[in-house]
């Protein structure tokens, strides 16, 4: 038997700050490129492991944990 359930796990995610850019005249905004988003999980062994998600998330997804930091990261700092 199979059952699908949603739930909801904490994630370290990782990011880097670019810089604005200057394109044909026009300076485009600082961006937001998230490297990792990491899980950590207890293997079979009773360790913790790492696992990287971010290959499964969709451009979508990415675009929404780049406005959420942004918005916290503004009232962080």
């Amino acid at each position: 038997m199979k059952h699908k359930t949603q739930m909801t796990f904490p994630v370290e995610l990782t990011f880097e700050v670019l810089d604005p850019i200057e394109v044909e005249g026009v300076t485009l905004p600082a961006q937001l490129d998230i490297t990792k988003v990491i899980l950590t999980v207890v293997g079979p062994s009773g360790k913790p492991r790492q696992v990287d998600l971010i290959k499964t998330l969709s451009e979508e997804e990415l675009f929404l944990l780049e406005d959420d930091i942004i918005e916290n990261y503004g009232e962080e700092n």
